[in-house]
Order: C-alpha cells, then structure tokens, then sequence
C-alpha cells in the first residue's frame, strides 16, 4: 500500500493498528484493528467523532476481546478456560520479529479512505478517511463491534460532520 498521502496521524494510526493487532493475537490487521489503531492515537476528528459517542480505546479493546471469544465458544474452545489452565504461560501476542499482513476487509477500508478523500475533495488522507473508510463495509468486525456499543455508521459520519462544519 502507498501511503505518502496519508497524514502522520494516519499513518500513526496504521502503525498502531499493527501493534493492536500483534499485542492481540491476530494473524492480519483486520478493519477492527484500524478502528483500535485510531481511538489509540487520541487526536483529530476521527477519534474525537468516536469518543463523543463513547467508543474508547478500552471498551473497543474490550469488545474486540469479547468477540473472539465468542467466536471460539462457538466452536467449543472456552477462551477464560484456555487462559486459566495456561496461567502466567499464556500469551497471545505475536512475537514483534514477525511480519502481520493487512486482511481483505482492512486493505478494503484503506482503499476507501482514499476514495472518501476524492469524494471529500481532500489532497490527503486522514484518520477521519480511514474511519469512514471502514464504515464502508457494514459486514466488517469493525462496525459489527461499533453496533454492540450501540453505535451505527450513519451516527458516527453525522459527528464526523458536525465536527468537520465547526472546523471550518
């Protein structure tokens, strides 16, 4: 992916949507990483959007966690049982020396950031782009976890807009 028109905070956001998805197990940066990697950069837009209508970084984390281990519960692996008979053994981080790719769905949100700038007539690419970029795809983790905080897309691109009015 090129990124030279992304703005350092989305930039900043991609990297932490990597060190989101390493410190949580994943085997790709998915569109729920990127979510996590803009509420943990803590400026701009995109993030103030999300944090006005009470998404933060832990709750995100939070239900991102919940998520997964209803995910394995479904499929009879018990994730609080796994933990427990592993103890202080457990670690599902991957191991920083290892490459993560970016999944479908996240390469997905990254393409439609840029599509959101044209629409937006923007020259650049920020975090607010890469937000509504993963709104795009209704079916992804992102806004699935989004919904169970009770949060929809249209809601988060109506304060998105509201704060993009009271800027300029």
């Amino acid at each position: 992916m090129i990124f030279n028109r992304f703005t350092k905070e989305a930039r900043r956001c991609v990297e932490a949507a990597v060190m989101e998805a390493r410190m949580l197990g994943h085997d790709s940066v998915g569109d729920e990483d990127l979510l996590l990697g803009i509420l943990a950069v803590y400026e701009g837009a995109a993030t103030e959007a999300l944090s006005s209508l009470g998404v933060t970084l832990h709750a995100a984390r939070q239900e991102s966690e919940k998520m997964l281990s209803e995910a394995l519960l479904s499929i009879g692996i018990s994730l609080e049982e796994v933990r427990r008979e592993a103890g202080d053994a457990f670690d599902m981080s991957i191991p920083v020396d290892r490459k993560i790719p970016f999944s479908p769905r996240a390469k997905k949100a990254l393409e439609q950031a840029l599509e959101q700038a044209v629409r937006l007539r923007d020259n650049y690419i920020g975090m607010e782009h890469v937000l509504l970029g993963i709104l795009e795809n209704e079916e992804g983790t992102a806004v699935r976890m989004l919904a169970r905080r009770g949060v929809s897309p249209e809601m988060v691109k109506d304060r998105l807009s509201e704060l993009h009015c009271q800027a300029g």
